[in-house]
């Protein structure tokens, strides 16, 4: 184990990364402390400061989904439940940040024994099936949260207030910018599916055409204007937008190989397998190496060495949406026994991620197996979040007043989903592409790095609402874009 006292811990300045070992001589026991340390805190972290979008859209849901979906009020009100404390503990608040999620849910908890709600899901679940559908609104909830979280960290990096610790990790780490690729590779996973012919290819292509002009346009503009990069995240010339064009197209061609849905897991996972072998071979070495950027493959060697450990997260998540979907009628009983079976592999899975601390680092510029590891297990945490509360605990009361014919639930038993979820979902690619361009106007208009805490919350405000906004009124004109 004496390699793992020279890996991830590391020591840096504004030029160049150091081992602790070549800085400072430590006993081997006080890195392993310091590296567990680190990793344990920024996984913490990363989940705590992923939970106010999700108490956001919970109390949204309890307190006005009785509300027209199309009505301003409604969306700005949601707007102050999942937009604002989303940017405060991610910035001035984030002190409060683990306050902020234990007060939410205990109020969660209270409202729901207040409102006989134990009483009404005993008598409810003796009767009642549940629909999942073809697209669960568990992964419209996760691909809203993606969303949310990304639109915000994004330009909230930018301020002071930011906490140092969440940036993006140039050699290993589990920050919470870390998470930002990975959910977005998992969301896109869930809703894709897997090429049984090749002549499927032609119609993913169609999809992932746009991904990859969008990143090229990304590319071009920032050279254009001369706008800084940093390398470490994909590489010189590549972006998130042609990682996950590239991922989808790449992922679809290998899925070619399984015969059937249910292969998809040994096949991801052997996919995952050999990625790390050749990391460990010598490939991770080279990429987080500060080694000159000479020839296309050495200028870009972070996004294109991460290809492998996407591709296996892709097709990873292609198969638990297609488990979680295998029966779409659930009684009482049959979705219990979903909870436990998710229960369980989420469990696992954040073993396994503790077991990856110790042997592998997680490092997200290489996409390896800790890292993989350590977004389906937080991708699992949520589902079960989400499935508790909005396929039963927000589900049952509203059965039951349908079925005593209540007519104010029947005319808004549509809403099953708060309409700030269901704006990101019918223009999600649309919401991320404006607060790109709205990161780089602030940025260049505006310094941040400039700006008060009170000045920060109030431009963060403004371009989150803004954002919001422009995809709200698409959502009212029924127009979809991307």
């Amino acid at each position: 184990m004496d390699w793992l006292y020279k890996s991830p811990v590391v020591y840096r300045d504004l030029h160049r990364s150091y081992y602790l070992s070549e800085v400072f001589v430590l006993p081997a026991a006080v890195q392993q402390e310091n590296y567990l340390h680190k990793h344990l805190s920024e996984s913490s972290d990363s989940f705590r400061v992923i939970l106010p979008p999700v108490i956001g859209f919970v109390w949204c849901q309890m307190l006005w989904s009785h509300l027209p979906a199309r009505s301003w009020r409604r969306f700005l009100l949601e707007f102050l439940l999942i937009g604002l404390p989303s940017i405060c503990t991610l910035t001035v608040a984030n002190r409060y940040l683990s306050l902020y999620c234990v007060l939410s849910f205990a109020g969660i908890a209270w409202r729901l024994w207040r409102s006989g709600w134990s009483s009404k899901v005993a008598e409810a679940a003796k009767s009642y099936s549940y629909e999942l559908g073809r697209r669960p609104i568990v992964f419209t909830l996760l691909r809203a949260t993606a969303y949310t979280g990304t639109c915000v960290a994004i330009l909230a990096v930018d301020f002071e207030p930011f906490p140092k610790g969440y940036r993006k990790s140039r050699t290993f780490g589990a920050a919470v910018m870390d998470m930002g690729i990975g959910l977005f590779v998992v969301t896109m996973g869930m809703v894709s599916q897997r090429a049984r012919h090749i002549k499927e290819l032609k119609k993913v292509l169609k999809v992932v055409t746009p991904l990859l002009l969008l990143g090229l346009a990304r590319t071009l503009v920032i050279a254009w204007l001369d706008y800084q990069q940093d390398a470490c995240e994909y590489g010189k010339h590549l972006n998130a937008f042609f990682i996950l064009g590239m991922t989808k197209l790449l992922g679809s061609v290998v899925s070619l190989l399984a015969r059937n849905d249910r292969q998809l897991l040994p096949l991801s996972l052997g996919l995952l397998l050999l990625h790390e072998l050749v990391l460990q071979c010598g490939l991770s070495q080279y990429v987080i190496s500060w080694q000159l950027r000479k020839g296309f493959y050495a200028a870009n060697r972070e996004g294109l060495s991460s290809l492998p450990g996407c591709i296996a997260l892709y097709l990873f998540s292609i198969y638990v949406a297609k488990w979680y979907t295998a029966r779409n009628q659930l009684n009482f009983n049959v979705l219990c026994s979903k909870w436990r079976q998710l229960l369980i592999v989420t469990c696992l899975g954040w073993l396994s991620f503790l077991i990856c601390v110790f042997v592998t680092g997680i490092a997200r510029v290489t996409f390896n197996a800790g890292y993989v590891i350590w977004i389906m297990s937080t991708v699992l945490s949520l589902l079960l979040i989400f499935s508790f509360f909005f396929e039963f605990a927000l589900q049952t009361p509203l059965k039951q007043r349908l079925a005593s014919g209540d007519a104010v639930a029947s005319k808004h038993s549509q809403t099953e989903l708060p309409v700030f979820v269901e704006t990101l979902n019918m223009n999600g690619l649309t919401h991320f592409m404006i607060s790109n361009l709205l990161t780089g106007f602030v940025n260049m208009a505006l310094s941040p790095d400039k700006r008060s805490a009170t000045e920060c919350v109030i431009i963060l405000s403004l371009y989150v609402l803004a954002t919001s906004v422009v995809v709200f009124l698409l959502y009212l004109k029924r127009i979809r874009i991307a």
